[in-house]
């Protein structure tokens, strides 16, 4: 997996570069249906005839979105149907996946989720993940970054935690609640550090963003996706990248093993973003989107904003993503159970430890 380049665009220019993808993709045309039994075969052959729902698992604006509506702009080019996307936010993720799987598995109801789901069952936020669906597309991935806004007085991590250590509760960070990619970052730095910062619930990364800027919050960690429009405009500073190594593009961002050594046993790790469907939906109807996506994921267009959006393109699809979508919630969960993170083991979930 390559590092991404210097971001050339904000998240101020996605919708005018969506338009652009949902007109210039060069991937037209329906891709022919994978073999299978004829009844299957039949089904994927009349599929689809009315317009898919999209369920976007986060509010407007934060990656979730952005990368949803850009993958489903080019993939709708490929059908004969428009993708109809509704923000589905809340629970971590719960809210979204729930609604999914209580509608048919007819492939009309595609969910576009990031990597919440596959530790809501430790957190105790839900009681289906992905194993309840069945991934099209992994389509991207990225890094978490920790931010404060361009006026707060931390200039360092090393600052920020200490502030977190000396006042347990009252040092304020922005979370997307429960199961979310901050409270699971911060369950390492409680786990290596022992920090106990304040933790306040937001609908999205987007509005972690926003109440740290306004004042409502002291520091997030979000997805370097969320982040890096701000720090672009130099709203916010990026204090410290989640990673082993310089990120490309982002040299001058301290990483967290600079800072602190032993955050070394939890890193590499990232976030992600896909595409799924209920689970039992026909196997040819599955087959043909795995395809449509796939050709939409290696869209340039599409690869390029998720580049400038601080994002990679993974593009994983069948057995391939289901094991990374298993490895994933050994890791995390694990990690949220030992950290003391998550009250349910994951043993009573046939969760294997890594």
């Amino acid at each position: 997996m390559n590092q991404m380049k210097r971001m050339f665009s904000v998240l101020a220019c996605t919708c005018l570069l969506i338009a652009s993808l949902a007109g210039c993709s060069s991937n037209g045309g329906s891709p022919a249906s994978a073999a299978g039994s004829p009844a299957g075969a039949s089904t994927a052959a009349a599929y689809p005839t009315k317009d898919i729902q999209g369920s976007i698992m986060w509010s407007a604006g934060g990656v979730c979105d952005m990368s949803a509506r850009s993958i489903g702009a080019v993939a709708q080019q490929m059908m004969d149907a428009s993708i109809i996307f509704t923000n589905r936010a809340g629970s971590g993720g719960a809210v979204s996946t729930t609604y999914v799987n209580a509608q048919k598995a007819d492939g009309y109801e595609l969910l576009f989720g990031a990597e919440n789901p596959q530790i809501a069952k430790v957190m105790g936020t839900a009681e289906i993940d992905y194993d309840d669906f069945i991934p099209i597309d992994l389509y991207c991935t990225t890094y978490a970054a920790v931010s404060v806004s361009k006026d707060s007085p931390y200039n360092t991590l090393e600052e920020l935690m200490d502030a977190v250590l000396a006042n347990p509760g009252q040092v304020i960070m922005a979370t997307t609640g429960a199961g979310g990619l901050p409270e699971t970052v911060a369950a390492m730095f409680a786990d290596v550090l022992g920090t106990a910062p304040a933790m306040v619930p937001f609908d999205g990364e987007n509005e972690c963003m926003t109440a740290i800027m306004g004042g409502n919050a002291d520091y997030t960690i979000t997805t370097l996706g969320s982040a890096a429009s701000f720090y672009a405009s130099g709203d916010i500073k990026l204090l410290s990248m989640i990673a082993e190594s310089p990120v490309e593009g982002y040299e001058e961002v301290p990483i967290v093993v600079d800072s602190y050594d032993s955050f070394s046993k939890y890193v590499p790790w990232g976030p992600f973003y896909g595409v799924f469907v209920k689970a039992g939906t026909d196997q040819a109807i599955v087959d043909q989107l795995t395809e449509i996506f796939s050709q939409a994921a290696e869209d340039k267009g599409f690869q390029e904003l998720l580049l400038s959006n601080g994002c990679f393109p993974m593009n994983l699809s069948g057995q391939e993503a289901v094991e990374y979508l298993k490895s994933y919630r050994s890791i995390t969960s694990w990690l949220l159970y030992d950290s003391g993170a998550a009250q349910i083991s994951p043993e009573e979930f046939g969760i294997e430890k890594p």
